[in-house]
């Protein structure tokens, strides 16, 4: 019998912990003062990227989104 194989792909914006960063309109990347998300999971705003939500061992599915 063949077997399947499931991927679950932890995002960002899905993570109750995750939020947008602060961004500035026209300014570039590397001058922002944020990056794209950020992590309140320690009770300070860590920046974190996409990649480091799929792993991550504390992401929690936010149940206040509608999915």
């Amino acid at each position: 019998m063949p077997a399947t194989a499931v991927a679950t792909l932890n995002t960002a914006w899905d993570c109750r912990w995750s939020r947008a960063g602060y961004r500035l309109t026209a300014v570039p990347q590397h001058l922002q003062p944020e990056t794209l998300w950020v992590c309140l999971r320690t009770g300070d705003r860590t920046p974190v990227v996409e990649s480091d939500c799929e792993a991550c061992p504390f992401w929690e599915q936010d149940e206040t989104k509608g999915n």
